[in-house]
């Protein structure tokens, strides 16, 4: 048995992820130890499911798969910047994303339920969808740029959540590498 990281993410649009680039170039400070997520790995965290027996991907990937497939399409938007825990400690660095509609919710419940069955432990808090941006390891002035990053206004994108993607997660010393594991689309309502 061999155990890699993974995890199931919504993709974000292209234009949306170049945006998010372009906003935070101002209060970029190279002295701050931010590990600021890379363009292409930036994303809406369904469920982190930790270490993944490689040899299950397949079998588990076809329930998975039968989730997704019961619904629809939905529209997630953005909101504001916001910081985990808090930000007298900041870690994390985010963008809200809402709305947090019915089918979001009935879909969460019901993958939630299937993974737990497949034996995954998953995170009990209430799920918040939110676009990691970087992760915080020191920054020199903190109460000023928590502010201006607190204070960034954030332009609101409406999208559409058509497919999750199953991830694999390696640690490097460059930070985490990802690469698309599986690709699973909800239902069009077509063929």
């Amino acid at each position: 048995m061999s155990e890699i990281r993974t995890f199931l993410a919504f993709p974000i649009p292209k234009e949306i992820k170049g945006y998010f680039k372009n906003m935070l170039e101002p209060i970029i400070d190279r002295h701050d130890k931010i590990n600021w997520v890379k363009r292409e790995n930036i994303h809406i965290t369904l469920n982190y499911l930790g270490e993944t027996d490689s040899e299950k991907i397949e079998e588990h990937a076809k329930r998975i798969e039968t989730v997704v497939n019961d619904f629809p399409p939905f529209k997630l938007g953005t909101t504001d910047t916001g910081i985990y825990p808090h930000a007298n400690e900041p870690r994390v660095l985010w963008v809200g994303s809402s709305p947090y509609d019915l089918t979001l919710s009935s879909f969460k419940q019901k993958l939630d339920r299937e993974l737990t069955d497949l034996g995954y432990r998953l995170d009990n808090r209430q799920f918040q969808p939110h676009i990691t941006l970087a992760r915080v390891k020191t920054i020199s002035r903190k109460s000023s740029f928590i502010h201006k990053f607190l204070t960034t206004e954030v332009r609101e994108f409406n999208f559409e959540v058509d497919s999750v993607v199953w991830m694999k997660s390696t640690l490097t010393a460059m930070g985490a590498e990802y690469e698309e594991l599986k690709l699973f689309k909800f239902n069009s309502g077509g063929q």
